[in-house]
């Protein structure tokens, strides 16, 4: 099996542990603006773009957006906004698509990465530049442009 990912290794190129930060902030930031959108929308009164509340349906787009902006994106393309932005990937250490289970554990233990930034040091720690979610999963996050 290693000598396997060996192979894999030499012909494509890991993403940075910086590069995927700032895809995560990228994502994080369209959320957080969403979130603020519907805010404003549903909730006109609270005028505030620094915080917001959302209850019923608002709450429902909201939580339908964020699966959408995470496990469903990389489900289905391999990238969310912020990776397509800064030209990363999501793929298995074959260099095939990624499925849609595979998007759904590397997200949901993105809150175990998330956690006291366990998941950069586990990234950062990992010659693979792995967090947690991409062990789990068996996916590796690559530069596009040597992705095909």
């Amino acid at each position: 099996m290693l000598e396997e990912f060996e192979n894999y290794y030499k012909r494509f190129e890991k993403a940075s542990i910086g590069r995927r930060i700032v895809a995560a902030f990228v994502d994080f930031f369209i959320y957080y603006l969403t979130g603020v959108i519907l805010g404003l929308i549903f909730n006109p009164e609270n005028n505030s773009i620094f915080s917001y509340h959302l209850e019923g349906i608002p709450a429902l787009i909201s939580f339908c957006l964020l699966f959408f902006l995470w496990p469903i994106s990389e489900g289905i393309w391999g990238q969310t906004i912020g990776k397509r932005f800064l030209d990363i990937k999501v793929v298995t250490k074959k260099n095939e698509p990624i499925t849609m289970g595979q998007a759904f554990i590397r997200f949901f233990l993105g809150f175990l990465d998330f956690f006291l930034l366990i998941g950069i040091i586990v990234a950062a720690l990992n010659k693979d530049n792995q967090r947690i979610g991409d062990a789990a999963a068996g996916t590796f996050v690559v530069k596009s442009k040597y992705n095909g």
